[in-house]
């Protein structure tokens, strides 16, 4: 139905624009869904090897690799409650307002053929809704694909920020392993090499570093296969949904470009959609900035050992891990573009320029 009425409003900016305002999500979590469940064997693997690393017996429990993970765990948390309660918010305001006579989008007549019953969503059906009880029904229906289309632009994105976050736990903690591996009391490399006697428990120890690594960078790539079109998706939902809000407030602000004033809660829900595609974007790079920074610190970690003092046959563990730690592991949108802070920005400018273009346009 509202690719339908976009057909219809094709030629009208503003109405196109108020169109994209609620079909943008509904492609966006449409497409999210179909690449979460297409890629949805490859998360196995993630999932499972997450699981082991709760599942430990208390008496092998190492406490501060537990307090690590909990720390990641509790930023997903906060991630996942924020987000939550910020779209129950927008979807109070977009689906409530209209009862009370706050129509938050724009009131044509050409697909709003009723004079007095107005649905929420532009869109167009093949019978008339303005009877009862077809309005109540159709007005339902709206409401009821409007929660699963929140559900559907969320879930998939606070999943992907919780098994980012756990991935940087872990390679916090093989990082902290490795420093606590050499005897921060030595100050002298005939005092190192004390400690490298049995060179077989050694072997087994940088042995399980190395494999763990790989592990870590095998979960990475597992990772970026399953979510690397959702984030594409979602950094062109961003883009678009930017610029229809940005020009339907600024449009709304204007005088002449609307005949009645807008209202305090048509501009705060408007906002609050804002605010809330652009913090969706933000987290996501933020995660995968994080994860590209404590990949990265494996580097470090292993540089500011004192691994020079190991024998010549074990300080080979650690060269493989030097070279290929010191690129970081990161997410890239589409297999392009790397989520970052660098690339939000960009991202925003960008997007700025394209709404200035549209009001340039209008």
């Amino acid at each position: 139905p509202e690719l339908w009425a976009l057909t219809m409003v094709f030629d009208q900016f503003q109405l196109v624009i108020d169109n994209l305002l609620t079909s943008s999500p509904t492609f966006t979590s449409c497409f999210k869904l179909l690449f979460m469940w297409r890629e949805a064997h490859v998360l196995e693997p993630v999932v499972e090897s997450s699981a082991r690393d709760w599942i430990v017996d208390p008496k092998k429990r190492n406490y501060r690799e537990l307090e690590i993970m909990r720390r990641h765990a509790y930023r997903a948390r906060i991630v996942t409650i924020v987000d939550y309660f910020i779209i129950m918010c927008c979807f109070a305001f977009f689906v409530y307002a209209p009862l009370f006579g706050l129509n938050i989008r724009i009131i044509n007549n050409i697909t709003d053929y009723a004079e007095r019953r107005h649905l929420m969503v532009q869109t167009y059906y093949p019978y008339d809704y303005s009877t009862s009880p077809l309005f109540e029904m159709t007005v339902f229906v709206q409401q009821l694909s409007c929660l699963f289309i929140a559900m559907a632009v969320s879930i998939p994105d606070n999943y992907f920020v919780a098994l980012v976050l756990h991935t940087s736990a872990q390679y916090e903690i093989l990082g902290a392993d490795i420093e606590n591996f050499f005897p921060h009391s030595s100050s002298s490399p005939s005092v190192g090499a004390s400690f490298f006697i049995d060179e077989q428990l050694n072997d087994r120890i940088l042995a399980s570093f190395v494999d763990r690594h790989v592990h870590l960078n095998r979960m990475v790539s597992l990772i970026e296969q399953s979510f690397s079109f959702v984030t594409a998706v979602q950094v062109f939902c961003m883009i678009s949904m930017v610029c229809c809000l940005g020009f339907e407030t600024l449009g709304m602000l204007d005088p002449n470009m609307t005949s009645s004033k807008p209202t305090p809660l048509q501009i705060l829900t408007i906002l609050a959609m804002l605010f809330y595609i652009m913090l969706h974007t933000l987290v996501n790079c933020l995660a995968s900035e994080t994860l590209a920074l404590r990949s990265e610190a494996v580097h470090s970690n292993i540089y500011n050992s004192q691994w020079y003092t190991m024998p010549c046959k074990q300080m080979r563990y650690f060269i493989p891990m030097m070279i290929v730690s010191k690129n970081p592991q990161q997410i890239k949108a589409g297999r392009i573009l790397p989520m970052s802070m660098e690339t939000y920005c960009s991202i925003v400018k960008t997007t700025a320029g394209y709404l200035s273009v549209l009001i340039a346009v209008s």
